[in-house]
């Protein structure tokens, strides 16, 4: 994927995400203030909050996708990851496998200690 379709889509995907964060915000903040203003546009599912949701995503996704600064620092992010040597698939599976035996290693270690040092309180406690 190309490093222009990968900002692209990161733009995208913040408009997205701010059409649904603010929608859910403008319908809890009708729900609190007046449910009678979050007033049904189409059907019963798409109401007033959800299109000031949409207006927010979209011109803040334009916003950001505009501004010099945050368009630069994706690009510069998008080249440093296309520098990226990525794991394979058997590199992945030999990790985990090491790193969910050395926790069970540890926690068998935490275990010990605890019944170690459980044991001798009672031990001290008794004297």
């Amino acid at each position: 994927m190309s490093q222009a379709r990968m900002v692209n889509m990161a733009f995208m995907t913040a408009a997205l995400l701010m059409w649904i964060v603010s929608a859910k915000f403008f319908a809890g903040s009708f729900d609190l203030l007046r449910p009678e203003w979050d007033l049904s546009l189409i059907g019963n599912e798409f109401r007033l909050s959800n299109l000031l949701g949409i207006g927010i995503g979209v011109f803040g996704g334009i916003y950001l996708w505009r501004h010099e600064k945050v368009f630069r620092l994706a690009n510069e992010v998008a080249g440093e990851l296309s520098k990226v040597t990525w794991p394979g698939v058997e590199e992945t599976r030999i990790s985990t496998v090491v790193t969910i035996v050395t926790t069970i290693i540890v926690a068998m270690c935490l275990w010990a200690f605890d019944v170690l040092f459980s044991a001798l309180t009672k031990l001290f406690y008794q004297l």
